[in-house]
């Protein structure tokens, strides 16, 4: 084999390489993680500027907040934590448009867009290789901050 050839052959393994461990990487184990923790119900009303209407509801990965406003009407929230395979499998399969809008310098990739199928917005985010978390809710500003808030602890 002439030296192109053998650099060539180099470059392709090196990218497969690459590519193999990426994908075989394994996720963070989410068993020990609850999301009711990571960001508390008094938290997630403070965020809003609103009042905690009941204790959180949720298991280990999932929680959801129902905020009451001091006009009278009820914003409901909602945070969890998973796995980052299903988020990018997801976006994966949607167009940028479906995706949303891009956020820089939360996590590897990060994007709002408007829930399919409910009201609200949803955040989705991903930590390649370790998690993801996705944040629902009626207010952009609000799940930035709650996204936030998780990141900080998630770490």
């Amino acid at each position: 084999m002439d030296a192109p050839g053998r650099i060539f052959s180099l470059g392709l393994l090196l990218v497969t390489a690459v590519l193999f461990s990426t994908l075989t990487a394994e996720a963070r184990d989410l068993s020990s993680l609850k999301a009711c923790e990571v960001v508390t119900g008094k938290e997630v009303a403070g965020i809003a500027k609103g009042k905690l209407m009941s204790p959180p509801l949720g298991g280990a990965q999932a929680c959801a907040y129902l905020v009451e406003m001091p006009d009278g009407t009820v914003e409901s929230y909602r945070f969890s934590i998973q796995a980052p395979a299903g988020i990018e499998a997801m976006w994966n399969s949607q167009t940028a448009a479906e995706r949303g809008q891009a956020v820089a310098g939360l996590w590897d990739q990060v994007y709002v867009a408007k829930q399919f199928m409910a009201s609200g917005l949803s955040l989705a985010a991903v930590k390649r290789n370790d998690l993801a978390i996705e944040v629902t809710g009626e207010r952009k500003d609000v799940l930035l901050a709650i996204a936030k808030l998780a990141i900080s602890r998630l770490r």
